[in-house]
């Protein structure tokens, strides 16, 4: 399988294997062995050669999955009520559900090892971390650490852990204060246990007055 996905990447842009070689700095006869599944001595370090190569993560290779984009379809696929609760919670927490996820679901291409180091913080204080055991004190610095680490090794916007949102999810038009109090009224919904439907037809019922009045007003 990770030959397949080699060879696929390749293909996607009609190289042969000697400009591979070039592209990768992987020998061409290497990387048919590996597209043919056989496995060199130093497999690991030339898999991350092509990955970069080819601009692709090393799980990808490993896995056929991308950490990034399972992330944010698991992110998609919760219920409304949970997605909504997401946009309200600390930076922190959100940097907490993403590292726990990716631990839960990529156990054997990221460890609590690897994201401390890459963070430059203690193994210790990553745990601290995750059972939400860390000093109020060192919160915001440790968050904002680990988070910047994910966003390397992950490739997940680190808009998603600011504002509980992938970027392409914002409308572009919308300014930061608009957005700010969208979102200031959607909490209240929220926290009023107000139904998402309920508060669509609010909005539009009010736009529809507002249409009627300026209306009245030109005539």
């Amino acid at each position: 399988m990770i030959g397949q996905r080699v060879a696929k990447l390749r293909a996607a842009r009609g190289e042969s294997l000697r400009e591979a070689a070039l592209r990768t700095g992987v020998s061409h006869t290497t990387i048919a062995r590996i597209e043919k599944g056989e496995v060199t001595c130093s497999f690991h370090s030339t898999l991350r050669k092509i990955a970069d190569g080819y601009g692709v993560r090393l799980e990808y290779l490993l896995t056929g999955r991308e950490p990034q984009q399972d992330f944010y379809e698991a992110v998609r696929r919760l219920p409304p009520d949970v997605r909504a609760r997401l946009y309200f919670v600390h930076p922190a927490e959100r940097t907490r559900l993403v590292l726990e996820y990716l631990l839960a679901e990529f156990p054997e291409e990221f460890t609590l090892e690897q994201v401390a180091q890459n963070a430059g913080v203690e193994p210790r204080r990553l745990q601290d971390f995750l059972a939400r055991q860390d000093r109020p004190a060192d919160s915001d610095e440790l968050y904002l650490r680990v988070a910047a680490a994910l966003g390397r090794l992950t490739g997940i916007d680190l808009h998603w852990i600011r504002c509980g949102c992938a970027p392409d999810e914002v409308p572009g038009h919308l300014s930061p204060d608009t957005l700010a109090a969208y979102l200031a009224v959607v909490r209240k919904a929220v926290e009023a246990g107000v139904r998402p439907e309920t508060l669509a037809l609010a909005i539009d019922l009010l736009s529809v007055r507002s249409e009627a009045a300026l209306a009245a007003g030109r005539a």
